[in-house]
């Protein structure tokens, strides 16, 4: 696959959208949240993963919103408590049909909120209520945790799907680790992400995950052991969203190369049905192949 490098003056652009993205906010808002009430959760089986309520954690500002849309055929409930002590009085949906909603926004004191379905009582999700300036210490820890980490992202060709990698650095003897995410155009995570990721070092296969499905848009891979600390070749193809049926656009390719230890840059490149992949860098580099 070939790649071409887009001009300079997009390469600074991508540098500076690229460090402002990694760089923390000491004070992001949570004003709002959403929850999918997943397909099949009527039946037990979601609770071994918390994919019942999707995502099964929210976290919101005092006198946040939270809204569960019921995305399964059945009827279910949203009700504070938990099966085992029953409703605490916080909030209850009551029973609300497929296809319909249910909001929350009268959670006003800090706290963790348990939830569960009176049906299905499987069935469980929290809501953390927080106030936003309380997560610049968790905010410097995770970019802690990033340090030494390559990120891209990624743009398909009709702009409605974010691609967004993370990988470790190549090291002799270990697996190199790859994180992936799926998001629409406002930034919110894909569920039921289909796709088929692989990774080549020296022309020898290191990763060969084909027809990956991720639930909650997010997925994560290792390579095998690396031969040596040379660049990893990496294509995610994305594939289409849903599990039964379908949708989405198919066969769209990102193809990046991790390269170790070559200081921070930027770059914007163009593939097939890609109109842009912007990396950044801490302490790794994101090059195209040409």
């Amino acid at each position: 696959m070939k790649t071409i490098a887009i001009s300079s003056i997009f390469v600074l652009f991508a540098l500076v959208v690229g460090i402002a993205a990694t760089a923390p906010t000491a004070f992001a808002d949570h004003a709002t949240a959403s929850v999918s009430i997943a397909s099949g959760s009527s039946v037990p089986g979601c609770e071994e993963t918390k994919e019942c309520y999707i995502p099964y954690q929210v976290t919101i500002d005092p006198g946040g919103e939270v809204t569960w849309s019921n995305d399964d055929s059945a009827a279910h409930t949203v009700t504070s408590g938990t099966a085992k002590d029953g409703p605490d009085g916080h909030f209850d949906s009551s029973l609300f049909m497929a296809g319909t909603t249910f909001s929350v926004n009268t959670l006003d004191e800090e706290g963790t909120y348990p939830y569960f379905c009176m049906v299905h009582p499987w069935m469980t999700g929290e809501v953390i209520v927080a106030e936003a300036a309380m997560e610049e210490e968790e905010q410097m820890e995770e970019m802690e945790k990033m340090e030494g980490k390559t990120e891209i992202m990624g743009m398909i060709a009709d702009g409605s799907i974010m691609i967004e990698l993370s990988t470790g650095t190549p090291t002799t003897g270990e697996g190199l680790s790859i994180e992936v995410e799926f998001t629409d155009a406002d930034g919110n995570v894909i569920q039921h992400a289909n796709y088929d990721i692989t990774a080549t070092q020296n022309g020898e296969s290191v990763l060969d995950d084909m027809g990956a499905h991720e639930h909650m848009g997010q997925g994560s891979h290792m390579t095998a052991p690396l031969s040596s600390d040379d660049p990893v070749d990496v294509t995610v193809t994305f594939q289409g969203i849903g599990v039964d049926t379908i949708t989405g656009p198919q066969g769209e390719v990102v193809e990046f190369t991790v390269v170790p230890e070559f200081g921070t840059i930027a770059v914007m490149i163009l593939g097939i049905a890609i109109v842009s992949i912007i990396a950044v860098t801490a302490k790794t580099r994101v090059i195209p192949k040409l």
